[in-house]
């Protein structure tokens, strides 16, 4: 669960941007930036933003799974 906050500066330009991508991306600006920053950290060899990131896709997997048996009730 998040519960915590961070707060950081970014100029006009920057925050359009960021605001493009997300809405490219089909997601929040928040999530696009933390996926972001923990893609970095994974790229630059951080063990526990993989282990994040790995969490998050099983989480997501699992989602879709129960969604598609719910809509397909012949897969049950």
């Amino acid at each position: 669960m998040k519960t915590q906050m961070m707060q950081f500066r970014v100029t006009e330009e920057e925050k359009a941007l960021v605001e493009k991508c997300a809405k490219r991306a089909g997601m929040e600006v928040a999530d696009y930036i933390r996926v972001c920053l923990l893609m970095e950290m994974v790229i630059d060899g951080e063990v526990q933003a993989l282990k994040i990131i790995g969490r998050r896709i099983g989480m997501k997997a699992m989602d879709a799974l129960s969604r598609r048996l719910k809509d397909n009730p012949a897969l049950q």
